[in-house]
C-alpha cells in the first residue's frame, strides 16, 4: 500500500514538473517571437514581419501599413529599450471560453498631453498555441495609431 502511495506521489510530482517545463518553453517561444517581431520592425523587413504573422498573405495592406508605421516610430517607441526586454505575457480567451490565448501588449501614452486628450497607442501581439507560438495570431496589432505621432 505504501509503495502505491509513493508511486502516486512521484507521478504527480513528475506531472507538475512537466507542466511547469512546458509553460516555461511556451513563454520562451513567445518571447523569441516578440524579439523577432521588433527586429523585423527595426530593420523594416516586410518578409520577416509577414513570416511572424499567421496568414499574413491574406492581409498584405494591414501588415505593410503596420510595419511602416512602427518602423517610422521605432526610435520613439523604443526610447528606454523596453520593447525587447520588457516582455510581459498575459492570459486571455478568444471568442469562446474554451479558447485559451496569450498576449503581449505595449501601451504608449502621448507625450505633452497632460489633459489625456489623445488615446494611447496600443500594440497587442496575440498568440494561440494550436497555430504555433512562433506566429502572431491576429494581424490587427495596432490600436489608436491614426493621428498618433511623436509630437
Amino acid at each position: 500500500m505504501k509503495i502505491i502511495k509513493c508511486i502516486s506521489i512521484i507521478l504527480i510530482l513528475l506531472n507538475i514538473s512537466c507542466c511547469v517545463n512546458q509553460k516555461q518553453k511556451d513563454e520562451e517561444q513567445i518571447k523569441n517571437t516578440v524579439r523577432e517581431y521588433w527586429k523585423a520592425i527595426k530593420t523594416n523587413d516586410l518578409q520577416l514581419y509577414n513570416n511572424l504573422i499567421f496568414e499574413a498573405k491574406n492581409f498584405p495592406g494591414v501588415t505593410m501599413g503596420d510595419l511602416g508605421f512602427l518602423h517610422d516610430h521605432y526610435k520613439i517607441l523604443n526610447l528606454d529599450k523596453v520593447l525587447q526586454e520588457n516582455i510581459k505575457i498575459k492570459d486571455t480567451i478568444g471568442l469562446s471560453p474554451d479558447t485559451k490565448m496569450k498576449y503581449v501588449q505595449y501601451i504608449f501614452k502621448k507625450k505633452n498631453d497632460s489633459n489625456n486628450l489623445k488615446k494611447p497607442l496600443k500594440i497587442t501581439l496575440m498568440f494561440y498555441k494550436p497555430i504555433g507560438l512562433n506566429k502572431i495570431y491576429d494581424p490587427v496589432i495596432l490600436e489608436n495609431h491614426i493621428g498618433w505621432d511623436k509630437e
